[in-house]
């Protein structure tokens, strides 16, 4: 009987221990009760937020290529009658779409004071992944899909960005266009990131491998295999944020998945360096080399895959057909990994 207790004790330690960092990070960011409300929380009011966004546009696509930023305004409504207006900063951000695109992606930077002023938290900076091309008929569901990414993420971990969709009119101070109005999806503040998760931001983007925190590493490598994204990079930050734990590990938050397979935007590219022949083809880029390093992860996806279905499959705001394309792609993912010759022919072999 002694001897049971003691069995039952260690059980009990060897479980706490085996936590995994999703589960202790989702306990401890749902003790923060009290804190103000950010920005980002006057968008998810149940429906699609109405944003109008004010600047001079024509000097944004005019200097594409630099990081000056222009003043403007941030106006999003609550209701008929209400509406929160903010003095912000914005420029163009990213890589690929920033010279690829009719209207780039853009970063904005609220102005803190006038964020203080409306009794809103001071986190400021905000990225914005803007419509892309202008006459594209594709263009407003791969808004809709990219966005579903941002979801499907959330279910994973709450080391992941919030995202919100909305509908944003762009009023422009040039010539070129008076107003136009488009589908976007606008993501949190790393610093508001950081700190629900109890987290630092990190200006060091250039790091180790080895400093990343080893279960949030495995997840969002598989996370960007599952959904087809090679368009990514821990080394170099490449569309990914990194905030640090206080014993110093480095926790990898990805963001902009325009690339993946899931996706579908019309301009993605295959990255034929990594054996792509289209950018459905799955590439595994973490730094795991064999199947039992991942088979824990794995067993964690599979506890997540009925809910990440239902995800999928309550996104209204997509057709029946785009979801059940949708469903298809992540089940020949949840295919591979019920199979560990699957596994390390398909996966760990680098190329699907």
């Amino acid at each position: 009987m002694k001897n049971s207790k003691v069995f039952g004790y260690i059980l009990g330690i060897a479980a706490f221990l085996a936590l995994p960092l999703w589960a202790v990070g989702q306990t401890d960011s749902t003790n923060q009760t009290k804190a103000k409300i950010s920005l980002f929380d006057l968008f998810n009011k149940g429906e699609l937020p109405e944003i109008t966004i004010t600047a001079n546009f024509d000097s944004i696509k005019a200097n594409i290529k630099n990081k000056e930023y222009v003043n403007g305004s941030f106006e999003v409504v609550h209701s008929k009658k209400l509406a929160t207006k903010i003095n912000l900063k914005l420029r163009p951000r990213g890589k690929s779409r920033r010279m690829m695109c009719d209207f780039p992606p853009l970063k904005l930077k609220f102005e803190k004071s006038s964020l203080k002023a409306q009794g809103l938290e001071t986190f400021n900076d905000f990225k914005l992944v803007t419509h892309c091309l202008e006459k594209s008929p594709q263009i407003e569901a791969v808004i809709k899909r990219e966005f579903l990414i941002y979801q499907l993420f959330n279910c994973l971990t709450p080391y992941s960005f919030k995202a919100s969709l909305a509908n944003i009119t762009y009023k422009n101070t040039g010539k070129s266009f008076k107003k136009n109005t488009h589908l976007g999806i606008i993501i949190e503040d790393a610093e508001s990131l950081a700190h629900r998760n109890f987290c630092q931001t990190m200006e060091q983007k250039v790091i180790a491998l080895d400093s990343l925190h080893q279960n949030q590493e495995k997840t969002t490598s598989v996370f960007q295999y599952m959904i087809g994204n090679a368009d990514w990079s821990y080394m170099m930050a490449r569309n990914m944020e990194l905030i640090q734990q206080s014993d110093g590990q480095i926790i990898p938050v990805p963001y902009d998945f325009d690339y993946a397979g899931l996706v579908m935007a019309p301009y993605a590219r295959a990255n034929a360096a990594l054996g792509q022949k289209t950018v459905l083809d799955r590439v595994y880029l973490g730094n795991a080399k064999t199947y039992d390093e991942l088979h824990s992860i794995f067993s964690y996806f599979k506890t997540k895959k009925a809910e990440l279905f239902q995800i999928i499959e309550n996104f209204d705001e997509l057709d029946w057909e785009t979801r059940s394309m949708m469903r298809d792609y992540v089940e020949g993912f949840f295919a591979i990994i019920e199979s560990k010759e699957r596994v390390e022919k398909e996966m760990l072999g680098k190329v699907k």
